[in-house]
């Protein structure tokens, strides 16, 4: 399967640094040209939304070329690396690269809790347990909301529409909706950033390419249509964190005691982006058993590598990047995940789709830019 690469000059985090420039915020990274153009023009309402795994390849698969998304599609981008939403959306909340902001991947290994950690979540990734205080604490960054609120100095409507995990968070794309309307509707002008966790969860459950995915992401376009026809001077910028692949494997590595016997803690970081730590004395051993067993299906390379491709992007490489990147890392370019039990007797989630591996479906999304009718 061909492989995507991220372009740090031309991916979803250059789509945050054009929202930085159009507000006067200094920007460490080159911004997109063409949505620069747009955002020149004046619009009392801009609305940034990213609906989450949203993938180009789904776009021009699945949905109509007449249809709202594609009919608007101006661009392709790539993602960051790892392209999965706890290293993207951060990339696209701050403005900084994956390097920078150091939230790498769903599951590091941290060193001051001694443990794998799921950082949205604040749990222990194997036994589930609690995590206190959170781990995420440890990597804080400045988001948009606030570089453009101090560089206007407040003379523009700040607004967040985020799912209901999230303060005052909404429970269906309807109120999602709703509250684009009433933002758009406040005098002055307003910045409203949105972000929707579907079809991400509904593709993990079911597969990127099921029809209630489609249908879904149809009544998206449909709705935003409508939204757009009734909202007067507003601009809609749309795209995705990353994409998915359908999950055709899964390799649970305690079938692999070859590999565990190798490793001084289980796999971490993600399912199609895991990092191994290595005991010392057993890394030749450690390639030539990987490779056996998954090198058809992932891309492994070893900590000087990654690093010397700046896989996770410029910039200066946040403290952390030294304790989440082990001796080695496995990038998907299949469609097979890696996991891992252990001894805990915890109910683990099967995944149709996944994503955060190298693959074109994953790794590039749309930008979709329209303007309201009136």
């Amino acid at each position: 399967m061909s492989m995507v690469f991220p372009d740090y000059t031309h991916s979803i985090l250059n789509l945050a640094s054009s929202i930085l420039k159009a507000y006067g915020c200094e920007c460490h990274h080159p911004s997109l040209p063409g949505l620069d153009l747009a955002l020149a023009e004046p619009h009392k309402n801009r609305i940034f939304l990213i609906l989450d795994a949203m993938g180009d390849a789904f776009v021009k698969q699945q949905l109509a070329a007449d249809g709202y998304f594609r009919s608007h599609q101006v661009d392709t981008l790539t993602s960051v690396y790892p392209c999965t939403t706890t290293a993207a959306t951060t990339s696209m909340l701050s403005g900084l690269s994956p390097a920078e902001h150091g939230w790498l991947g769903w599951s590091p290994w941290f060193r001051e809790y001694g443990r794998i950690i799921d950082v949205y979540l604040d749990r222990d990734s194997l036994s589930g347990q609690e995590i206190k205080p959170p781990a995420g604490e440890l990597m804080p960054y400045e988001d948009l909301g606030r570089k453009i609120y101090a560089a206007t100095r407040g003379a523009v409507g700040l607004h967040r529409i985020q799912p209901n995990f999230a303060e005052d968070g909404v429970d269906t794309f309807d109120q999602v909706i709703e509250r684009m309307r009433d933002y758009a509707a406040l005098p002055g002008p307003q910045l409203i950033l949105a972000y929707w966790h579907q079809p991400d969860s509904r593709m993990h459950n079911e597969g990127p390419y099921s029809p209630a995915v489609l249908a879904e992401v149809q009544t998206f376009e449909r709705q935003l249509s409508a939204l757009m026809e009734e909202l007067d001077d507003t601009l809609l910028v749309i795209s995705a964190d990353h994409g998915q692949v359908p999950v055709e494997r899964e390799v649970y590595l305690d079938d692999h005691p070859e590999i565990l016997e190798c490793l001084v803690v289980p796999p971490t970081l993600e399912t199609r982006a895991v990092s191994f730590f290595v005991k010392n004395h057993r890394r030749a051993d450690f390639v030539a058993r990987f490779q056996a067993a998954l090198g058809d299906c992932y891309l492994l390379m070893d900590r000087d590598e990654v690093l010397a491709r700046a896989l996770f992007g410029p910039g200066q490489a946040h403290r952390k990047i030294d304790d989440f990147l082990g001796d080695f890392l496995a990038c998907a370019t299949g469609n097979t995940i890696i996991r891992y039990h252990g001894r805990f007797e915890r109910t683990r989630q099967v995944f149709h789709g996944h994503h955060a591996g190298l693959c074109p479906e994953e790794m590039l999304v749309p930008l979709i830019v329209t303007k309201s009718v009136r």
